[in-house]
């Protein structure tokens, strides 16, 4: 299932009906997977003594 939302609805669709949403003007959210954070300082630098 795809989340949908029009306005301040958000609705869980299934794949099967998503293009009627779509034709409807409803917006796909994207699903928010791990987002992996790219921390690039070093904790032993950044750290006060």
């Amino acid at each position: 299932m795809a989340k949908y939302k029009i306005g301040a609805i958000v609705k869980d669709v299934p794949k099967g009906s998503e293009k009627w949403y779509q034709m409807a003007g409803w917006k796909k959210l994207e699903s928010k997977k791990k987002e992996e954070k790219n921390d690039k300082t070093d904790s032993e630098k950044t750290t006060t003594e």
